[in-house]
């Protein structure tokens, strides 16, 4: 922990400053957004030193799960049951859609068959998750890994600004917007970010449609061992490959997020009020809280941190070393996901 202090103090500092700008700017642009300029710009002009990492890192991967996992006690399935219906469907289309247009494309533009794969899962799935689940199972080499993260974190950066703008400009009303948030962007992390700089009911919808999305990654996964294995023994190469555990392909943050999400459903969280004596912090008197709404402010603030460290995370030079055959691909891929998942939701809800 001591060695993340830290990058988590970076990353935190960096959120109290976003906040703080959302507050004064009065522009319609959400902290979590902010986070991740203000992090680009400080990786990029100051740099990161190796010190912060450790924190970085835990700020993304773990306040990201933390905080959506706290998101759960504002969601009411009653009323996304029948958004999610069609976007879960929505889901399994596009997945497919971008596996195969990936596939097809890096035939075409001589990219190896193991980083096309990546970054069509990576694409169509969540990100550099799927892509570091994915990788073992097909062998790919660390070289093929970084690029196809790279690669889809460039596309689903681009998406993060681009989309609520689109959005707009097109006319989506926040539940439509969620929807195509959450089919067509990347990774978790930025699907947050593109929700909630749109509205806080387009961000909510968006989350909870890509948690139903990331839940396609184990039988994609599966699929994937299933003909990687089968391909390995055509070639007559002895080579049991590994899946992977329960638990990496079924994130532990979507059971505590589905979990939290059920008890807000049926009314488990209480709310209660605070009867506060007389003190140098605060005068007497009674304070109601609402259980469901600190959680979630919790959970916003918490998102903030974990959205600076992806602003952190993002190296504009490295990605500028990317073969152009990659990045064809990467943006090819984002452009067609995007695209099919507007046009079935237009059609579909």
């Amino acid at each position: 922990m001591s060695s993340s202090l830290p990058g988590l103090v970076l990353t935190t500092a960096i959120a109290i400053a976003a906040d703080q700008l959302h507050g004064l700017s009065g522009l319609p642009i959400d902290s979590m957004m902010i986070a991740i300029v203000l992090g680009m710009l400080i990786r990029n002009t100051l740099g990161l030193s190796a010190r912060f990492v450790p924190g970085v890192r835990t700020s993304v991967m773990t306040l990201t799960s933390i905080g959506i996992v706290l998101m759960g006690a504002k969601l009411d399935f009653h009323v996304m049951a029948r958004t999610s219906t069609a976007a879960l469907l929505i889901s399994v289309v596009c997945v497919v859609v971008a596996l195969t247009l990936t596939i097809a494309l890096c035939r075409r533009l001589g990219v190896t068959e193991k980083l096309g794969t990546l970054i069509g899962i990576g694409t169509a799935i969540c990100g550099s998750s799927a892509i570091a689940v994915a990788a073992p199972v097909i062998e790919a080499d660390e070289r093929d890994t970084a690029f196809a993260i790279a690669t889809v974190t460039l596309f689903g950066m681009i998406a993060v600004f681009l989309l609520p703008v689109l959005g707009h400009l097109i006319g989506l009303d926040d539940a439509e917007f969620g929807v195509w948030a959450g089919t067509s962007i990347h990774a978790v992390p930025q699907v947050v970010a593109a929700g909630f700089a749109y509205s806080p009911e387009a961000g909510e919808i968006a989350t909870i449609v890509k948690l139903a999305r990331v839940l396609l990654l184990a039988p994609v996964v599966i699929g994937l061992a299933v003909w990687y294995g089968r391909k390995r023994r055509a070639e007559q190469i002895a080579h049991v490959t590994r899946i992977g555990s329960l638990k990496t392909l079924v994130p532990p943050f979507i059971v505590g997020f589905l979990g939290l999400a059920i008890a807000s459903t049926l009314h488990l969280l209480p709310n209660f009020t605070l009867h506060l004596e007389e003190s140098i912090l605060w005068a007497a008197g009674d304070r109601r809280v609402v259980l469901a709404e600190l959680v979630t402010k919790t959970s916003t603030f918490l998102l903030t941190i974990s959205m600076a460290g992806v602003g952190l995370g993002v190296d504009l030079r490295g990605l500028a070393r990317i073969g152009l055959g990659a990045l064809y691909v990467g943006l090819a891929s984002a452009v067609v996901l995007a695209g099919f998942s507007l046009l079935l939701l237009r059609v579909l809800l």
